[in-house]
């Protein structure tokens, strides 16, 4: 069978090829793909890429899935999402309370009132753009609350969040010249908020980060820039997607709506199998730390490794039926969030963002359907939605 370069945004224009990842999964897991670079499409494969750090290397390389340049790998490596332990681990640490079940419970009400302001906003028009009015609106309101980011700031990184992430310039060379570029914008705003939090300092996270102790020192001022572009970027950009491909899912199954309607308690599920079915991250990327096997295939010190979670959630050796969007499957061992040392620490907050928003989309609106086609955007990483119209009445038959 053919197969496309998975690392290619074109790639994904038409959504994820799971018929190239089924081949792949049946045919040739461990796939190599040239220039030292192997593809991991089974779940058992991803996740020992994932739980074996001292092999499969996140800061030898970095992350992300193209190779990046020196100086900006450098910079990249200042944050957890880069390292290896201990020092991801001692860097983690400095961020877990914020995500305390302590401090969860303290934003649930406040997500809770928030979630119903958006969907109230709306309702009486009888249509939205729920990707940029609600599913967008949603996880930017609270990443600014646990980060003490003033809400009239919160358009403009986004958009710069949706330059790191997805392109539309079509020659990659250019958009990774942009990535970066906005990139360093986010890093720009970081030291401007420093400077204020340090004037002023307040109740969240980036106060917090600014005292905090990292073995015996302070964070630099680099460390911090990067501590703020991850803890910003991952919290802006995989919520709204989770929910604008969660909804364009349950609208083609108004029998999964109607039984969510009558039963809201249900949703805890039917969010976890939107995780499984269209998970919001395509692929992260492992550098190989010393000479190993995998799947019976010889990586070599220096390959680049990239796990696909699109495949590894539909192993049929794992999930019966993967192809099947079932709201009743338990268990549900997706790794939509990721697996060992660098699992998700937002994976609870997401999970209650999705579920307030849907909780009030169901109670407060009725006959959702597409006025348009979701609009995508283009990206072989972060599945982003740029544009998604929904009509619907203003109350639930």
């Amino acid at each position: 069978m053919h197969s496309p370069d998975l690392t290619d945004p074109d790639t994904y224009s038409a959504g994820v090829p799971h018929d190239v990842f089924r081949w792949l999964r049946e045919n040739d897991p461990v796939s190599h793909r040239g220039a030292g670079h192997w593809a991991v499409t089974r779940y058992d494969h991803v996740s020992t890429v994932l739980r074996e750090p001292a092999i499969f290397s996140s800061w030898l390389g970095g992350v992300l899935p193209d190779d990046l340049p020196v100086e900006f790998l450098a910079k990249l490596r200042e944050n957890m999402l880069n390292r290896d332990p201990p020092e991801h681990t001692a860097m983690r640490r400095l961020v877990t309370h914020a995500f305390s079940p302590q401090r969860l419970a303290r934003l649930d009400s406040k997500m809770a009132v928030h979630a119903r302001i958006l969907v109230e906003r709306v309702r009486d028009r009888g249509h939205c753009d729920f990707a940029t009015e609600i599913a967008g609106q949603m996880p930017l309101f609270v990443i600014c609350e646990i980060l003490g980011v003033p809400l009239s700031d919160r358009e403009m990184l986004y958009s710069r969040t949706a330059r790191m992430f997805g392109s539309e310039f079509s020659d990659r060379a250019d958009a990774q010249r942009d990535a970066i570029a906005a990139a360093e914008e986010l890093r720009d705003y970081a030291t401007e908020l420093r400077q204020a939090k340090r004037a002023r300092p307040a109740d969240d996270l980036v106060s917090d980060l600014l005292h905090a102790d990292l073995d015996g020192r302070r964070l630099e001022h680099s460390e911090f820039q990067a501590f703020f572009m991850l803890l910003f970027n991952a919290g802006a950009d995989t919520t709204r997607s989770l929910l604008c491909f969660g909804l364009d899912l349950l609208l083609d199954r108004p029998d999964v709506l109607d039984r969510a309607r009558s039963k809201p308690c249900m949703l805890p599920r039917v969010i976890e199998e939107i995780l499984r079915f269209e998970p919001p991250v395509i692929q992260f990327r492992r550098t190989v730390a010393r000479d190993t096997t995998l799947g019976g295939r010889k990586l070599a010190a220096g390959d680049k490794v990239l796990v696909y979670f699109p495949s590894a959630n539909r192993d049929a050796s794992v999930f019966a039926n993967p192809d099947q969007f079932d709201v009743d499957r338990a268990p549900n061992r997706h790794l939509a969030f990721g697996h060992g040392v660098h699992f998700c620490l937002g994976a609870r907050l997401a999970r209650l963002e999705c579920e307030h928003v849907l909780r009030q989309l169901i109670a407060r609106l009725g006959s959702i359907e597409r006025d348009r086609p979701m609009v995508t955007a283009r990206t072989a990483f972060i599945r982003s939605v740029q544009n998604q119209e929904i009509r619907f009445s203003d109350r639930p038959a």
